[in-house]
């Protein structure tokens, strides 16, 4: 046995030596035939470039193309006087592409010549598509209805042989992601395996565990289907795909960027399904729900929306845009990057290095004689004033801004040089809102409250009731104890107790009383102060009221706002 083990280290050695020797020659046969000399063996190849030509051709010819920039092709070869390959360039120079001819060894050759494999297996999804067809995404999701099922589901697969395994984990990936309804997809290389999680409710959680060798098939499958640089791995990259469903075509937003243990992949979801475009279909408050229809009747104003990311601000602009859209007028929206295609909408995209942000990007939409206009969000100085400018000169403009709540927006645009005076006459609306699990209805349990919780509830109806603000308590009134339900789990919400996302929201509207403090440069308590009688109920006590009414559990809100604090 030891002798079996010395011959085959021999012989591995031997190979190496082969190898490397062949290395040495062609590098000597470089000067010979004035070729640069390139090691392809430990580099990834450009699919657009190997697509250039088909892989029978490329084997006959000895050679191959592996990256391309711009018109310029490079090529790898191991016969630069061949016939063959002379045969299968000129078309390329006829189309105008300028071939870099690179002299390779045969182990180089033969790497890239391998990756046709990987471009025929995908060749289905060269336009960006992958069909995960209906009849195959309702096999898939008979096969598992819980999350704990779907876990089941990808251990069994890690351990099986089965042919075309990467692309089977793709699509268990991508039905898994659509079953339970999860907005992001993450890949996540640690330092001995490789974690998968989805974003389920606003929540991550793990899925699924691989081995590093199944993450090196799968992030090139993915590259391949997003556009993206199989060969660049120390650089972010972003790029996209689509899943046509028949009926419904899901967008898949793809960002990857350098680990220390490998390429981490972030995944969006973008459903179509799952888009708001109804207004009446978000759980304003009723107060505030009023006062938002006569805001946006109105011509011309700025309406913000506030909050952290993943808050759903933008949902709420389309459904905005949704309302207010007719025939009669133009809109405009500057998107990083557009979500959801809108019909009758131009929708316009951010791209920075091409020039076009958001400043430029509203400078250049003003010119096209729009009556409203969206801005993705408000980052700078000069966007906000061009936003305030426009609001002032008979636009309606909406727009985004990062704040922690509502009261904050008014200091936050005088922070960015707004005058106090133009604020008064252009802000219309400042909304602020989060995002809170919705309980599944079908295993929510009842629960009574205890001491503490029960004292926040009562503090917040105390409050409440205290500011006028009885229209928005629905009924409830402080008392010494409270109903509430907690998360069980379920079949019917994947066993998570949770079943979409609510938004809990707050806002102020200029009026008299705010216009007053705004040229003392006033702090957020100030703002707060200044618009207490509008009556419109906080993000906390907005919440509390989705608490008593069963819509989600206290613990849930907890994570949203802080309820022992006296914001």
């Amino acid at each position: 046995m030891p002798h079996l083990i010395d011959d085959t280290i021999q012989n591995h050695e031997l190979e190496d030596l082969r190898r490397q020797e062949e290395e040495d020659l062609v590098k000597i046969l470089s000067d010979k035939y004035g070729l640069p000399y390139i090691d392809l063996r430990g580099l990834a190849p450009e699919p657009d470039a190997m697509q250039l030509v088909k892989e029978e051709d490329a084997r006959e010819a000895g050679c191959v193309p592996f990256k391309i920039v711009g018109r310029k092709v490079h090529v790898a070869t191991i016969a630069p006087n061949r016939e063959k390959m002379e045969e299968m360039l000129r078309p390329l120079e006829t189309r105008g592409y300028e071939i870099l001819l690179y002299l390779v060894s045969h182990a180089s050759l033969e790497h890239v010549l391998s990756r046709y494999a990987d471009l025929n297996q995908t060749s289905k999804v060269e336009s960006g598509m992958l069909e995960l067809t209906k009849t195959k995404m309702e096999k898939l999701m008979q096969s598992f209805h819980t999350v704990e099922e779907l876990k089941a589901q990808f251990d069994q697969l890690m351990n099986s042989q089965v042919l075309y395994k990467t692309t089977r984990i793709i699509e268990l990936i991508m039905a898994g992601a659509l079953q339970f309804d999860a907005s992001d997809i993450h890949i996540e290389p640690e330092e001995d395996k490789v974690r998968l999680r989805y974003r389920l409710n606003g929540i991550l959680e793990d899925i699924a565990f691989f081995d590093f060798n199944a993450l090196k098939n799968i992030t090139s499958r993915l590259k391949l289907l997003a556009g993206l640089k199989l060969s660049t791995i120390a650089d972010a990259q972003d790029g996209r795909f689509s899943i046509d469903l028949e009926d419904v075509e899901v967008e898949v937003r793809v960002s990857v960027i350098p680990g220390n243990y490998g390429e981490s992949f972030v995944m969006r979801l973008l459903d179509p399904r799952h888009s708001v475009s109804n207004l009446d279909n978000i759980a304003f408050p009723a107060i505030l729900r009023e006062k938002l229809y006569h805001a946006l009747s109105r011509p011309n104003g700025v309406i913000l929306t506030t909050g952290p990311t993943g808050s759903g601000k933008t949902t709420t602009l389309y459904a905005f845009l949704h309302h207010v859209y007719n025939t009669e007028v133009k809109i405009i929206t500057i998107e990083d990057p557009v979500e959801y295609h809108l019909e009758g909408i131009t929708q316009t995209q951010v791209e920075e290095e091409k020039g076009y942000t958001f400043l430029s990007g509203l400078r250049a939409a003003l010119r096209q004689d729009p009556d409203i206009i969206m801005v993705g969000e408000i980052r700078d100085n000069d966007t906000a004033k061009v936003a305030v400018n426009a609001a002032l000169t008979g636009h309606l403009v909406f727009s985004t801004l990062h704040t922690n709540n509502a009261a904050g927006t008014v200091p936050r645009l005088i922070e960015l040089g707004v005058n106090p005076k133009t604020l008064a006459s252009s802000l219309s609306v400042a909304l602020a809102q989060r995002l809170v699990r919705t309980l599944c209805e079908v295993c929510r349990q009842e629960y009574i409250a205890d001491e503490k919780e029960s004292r926040v509830i009562t503090n917040v109806l105390g409050d409440m009731k205290v500011s006028g603000k009885i229209d928005s308590m629905m009924g409830h009134e402080p008392a010494p104890t409270y109903t509430l339900y907690h998360p069980v789990g379920c079949e019917h919400c994947g066993g998570t107790g949770y079943s979409g996302r609510i938004g809990i929201f707050e806002a102020i509207f200029m009026d008299a009383e705010l216009e007053k403090v705004l040229p003392l440069n006033p702090s957020e308590r100030e703002v707060r102060d200044a618009s207490k009688n509008q009556g419109i109920p906080s993000l906390k006590e907005d919440g509390i009221i989705k608490v008593l009414e069963g819509t989600t559990s206290l613990e849930e809100l907890g994570k949203a706002v802080d309820l022992y604090g006296d914001a």
